[in-house]
């Protein structure tokens, strides 16, 4: 049986409708009790919540004032965990792909080092790298216009990081050139690795590269 929120009726006797009215009462316990330390808890804990389930929502729900909802919406076929601010404000991703979401989405993230062809791994976004002319300088070719990715924003950033063969860290930066679209394009980004006296290495032996999307 399930809860039956139809009994008992105005006519019923309490000797006929006991049954149904205990019965109710062991489901409304049996189902608090599904996120809640239930009613028949002895510990002191009655009430107080076990863990909260989200049923997944097909829009963002409406939130009056003095009201921040959270909920599950599905993204991608997957359910994630959005909140919205008072009066329906816009509402913000928390989780994406099963992770905390922190805003930021990896529109091209790569893994190399010197050696040719210098992909280590799987790369996101990167068909290729070639090495203009300089040892420690590289170009990144990228599979697709990154403003493809960025959907027409220029909310983005560039992270990049060294390590040469004794695993000390190394200056990575976007190449140094007077006209930012020799080094930066839709296609390729050009970066080098020097060391400390500003000269670049030979001797890199792993670096990354990602570019950042803000959400």
């Amino acid at each position: 049986m399930v809860y039956d929120p139809a009994k008992p009726q105005p006519q019923d006797k309490l000797s006929v409708s006991q049954a149904d009215l205990l019965e109710n009462f062991g489901q409304l316990n049996t189902q608090f009790g599904v996120n809640h330390v239930p009613f028949d808890d002895t510990s002191g804990d009655k009430g107080k919540h076990k863990f909260v389930t989200f049923v997944e929502q097909s829009t963002d729900p409406e939130s009056k004032g003095d009201e921040h909802l959270l909920y599950t919406k599905d993204d991608s076929g997957e359910p994630e965990i959005f909140a919205r601010p008072e009066s329906n404000g816009d509402a913000y991703q928390i989780t994406k792909d099963g992770n905390l979401f922190v805003g930021l989405l990896p529109i091209v993230a790569v893994n190399f080092d010197k050696t040719a062809p210098f992909i280590q791994g799987s790369s996101l976004g990167v068909s290729s790298i070639t090495q203009p002319g300089s040892a420690g300088r590289y170009k990144i070719n990228f599979t697709a216009a990154v403003t493809t990715a960025l959907s027409g924003s220029n909310d983005y950033f560039w992270s990049i990081s060294g390590f040469d063969n004794s695993s000390n860290p190394v200056i990575a930066q976007v190449t140094n050139d007077s006209t930012y679209g020799n080094v930066v394009t839709d296609s390729f980004i050009q970066v080098d690795f020097k060391n400390q006296n500003n000269t670049l290495v030979s001797n890199l032996t792993r670096a990354t590269v990602v570019c950042w999307r803000f959400q």
